[in-house]
């Protein structure tokens, strides 16, 4: 029931880009282009603007009209699946916003049980840093996020208590315990994980940033040091799952933390959200 210009307008403000919202969408870019055009006649406002480094962007009513879309957008979500409900079916979009490092560990497990349950029903993951899932959320992008914390002013549950740890090339003969203060090697960290640590030490605490490859996704960074590049440091559940078997050496000074799930209010989530919400609560804790 969303007017299909603002269905639009979202998507073109997602990938900052007319041609890549037409790619994904799999129409032409004039459709777009007129649809933006439409709304902007109707609303009587300038909806983006163009920066010659950065783009396509929003102006700042833009930004306001952007949120309030979101939510309407959400809301179209929930009617249908009121509806859908109320005939003892389970469809309808369900949006989750996941660090990217926990898509291949604990997000999977959920989503191949949730997916044989609900096949009607359709998932859009959205990946990104703690900072990009926190805005998602703040911006009701997403129904909830799969993060770790710190969780800030969300409503939020923990899976799993997670914590730091060092995995050491095969060629070194003996891991050590590794102080974030002064390494003595190169570090490997995946984004995620770099921003985990930042939210967890004191200013006295910091880590020697010269000393620091960063990668996008644990994945690479646990190929790296296998390949001997440096030592990675990344979450024990993540290692235990894409390193099984491999010999995990502290982290100095410690960095424990949660893995968890936040919304803006998990008592007011979609129906099919909940049903996600109680499958990866069970999935967690195999």
């Amino acid at each position: 029931m969303l007017n299909r210009n603002l269905e639009l307008f979202i998507k073109v403000a997602e990938y900052g880009s007319i041609t890549k919202a037409a790619k994904a969408l799999y129409i032409t870019q004039p459709a777009i282009s007129n649809a933006l055009a439409k709304l902007e006649g109707e609303l009587g406002v300038k909806l983006f603007f163009r920066d010659k480094r950065n783009g396509l962007l929003l102006t700042e009513v833009g930004k306001q009209i952007l949120l309030l879309s979101r939510q309407m957008e959400d809301i179209d979500n929930r009617i249908y699946q009121t509806a859908y409900q109320e005939k003892h079916l389970l469809r309808g979009r369900l949006r989750i916003a996941v660090l990217t490092s926990l898509v291949s560990t604990i997000l999977s497990k959920a989503l191949k049980k949730y997916r044989n349950l609900y096949p009607d029903i359709d998932v859009e993951l959205k990946e990104g840093t703690p900072n990009d899932i926190f805005t998602m959320v703040e911006e009701h992008s997403v129904d909830f996020a799969v993060s770790c914390s710190p969780f800030g002013k969300f409503d939020s549950i923990a899976l799993r208590h997670d914590r730091m740890m060092a995995m050491f090339p095969p060629e070194y003969p003996a891991g050590y315990d590794v102080d974030l203060r002064s390494p003595r090697d190169m570090l490997i960290l995946n984004q995620p994980a770099y921003e985990t640590i930042l939210d967890h030490r004191k200013e006295k605490e910091a880590i020697k940033i010269e000393k620091v490859l960063l990668v996008q996704n644990a994945e690479t960074a646990v190929h790296m040091v296998k390949e001997g590049i440096g030592i990675g440091i990344l979450s024990e559940y993540t290692l235990d799952t894409l390193a099984p078997g491999w010999a995990q050496y502290r982290v100095l000074p410690e960095i424990r933390f949660d893995i968890g799930l936040f919304a803006n209010d998990l008592q007011d989530l979609t129906p099919s959200a909940s049903a996600f919400v109680k499958i990866i609560q069970e999935t967690a804790l195999l």
